[in-house]
């Protein structure tokens, strides 16, 4: 069924549905149905892509820097290494897409609604979410490993219960955020043939040059993760001082 809808688009549209190393800058594919294609390597930088339908698509190392996609379908996307940096995405559907590696610095985040921005975010390892203004958003819940938020304007965000692990909040204003219930440390562990737990290094959200006055870190943990199972425990002052570099000086709930 994917093939098809590929051929159809390719014999109909003349976009290649499947493409390695295209050149699409600044091409006018505003609503046009391009479910499903897969590109990667591919320069769509400056394009038009608003209303357009990207639902399912596979983008893999493609240049969307400066990009429109307003109004887009996103859903069940699936981006990796996307250089999003300026890109438009107000009212974009985002739901269910997967990030990984992906620059969204600069991106016109703080004009999505909380929902997209929860969305977007939703699944993002190893993103890039540098330099952006988030002030007072709701990010609940989300899922970010691995990602940096370094120079970010943060203040008021809620990140209760959010997966936060081995983030990078250098130099971010978190004043009056919300980690409550969040995990901001883990290890990675492995079961060997024994059944017997080998536990990996600790590894915290770096909070270094952060201004956390005010940030409120009750129920804040640190999980173990065995396989797909996960046990928590409290985090502690200490090892988020320690660990995390975090200033705690007026901050609450730890």
């Amino acid at each position: 069924m994917f093939g098809l809808i590929v051929t159809v688009l390719l014999a109909v549209t003349g976009v290649p549905g499947n493409c390695l190393g295209c050149s699409m800058e600044g091409m006018d594919l505003h609503g046009q149905d391009l479910r499903y294609v897969s590109w990667a390597g591919s320069n769509l930088r400056g394009a038009n892509l608003r209303g357009a339908n990207l639902s399912g698509a596979h983008l893999a190392g493609v240049d969307l820097r400066d990009a429109d996609l307003r109004d887009a379908d996103l859903r069940d996307a699936k981006l990796a290494g996307v250089d999003l940096r300026g890109a438009r995405l107000g009212g974009a559907r985002l739901e269910n897409v997967r990030l990984a590696g992906i620059n969204l610095s600069g991106a016109w985040l703080q004009t999505l609604a909380d929902d997209q921005t929860r969305a977007l975010l939703g699944h993002c390892a190893g993103c890039q979410v540098r330099s952006v203004d988030l002030h007072g958003k709701n990010l609940s819940g989300i899922h970010v490993a691995g990602s940096s938020f370094r120079d970010s304007n943060l203040a008021g965000v809620s990140f209760a219960g959010a997966d936060l692990p081995a983030d990078d909040f250098n130099r971010a204003d978190l004043r009056n955020a919300d980690f409550r219930g969040a995990v901001l440390c883990a290890h990675n562990t492995d079961v060997d043939e024994n059944g017997n737990v080998r536990y990996g290094r600790l590894a915290c959200s770096d909070f270094s040059g952060a201004n956390l006055h005010g940030a409120n870190f009750s129920g804040a943990r640190i999980c173990d993760e065995e396989g797909a199972a996960r046990r928590c425990s409290p985090l502690d002052a200490n090892t988020l001082r320690t660990l995390g570099h975090a200033d705690l000086n007026g901050a609450q709930g730890i």
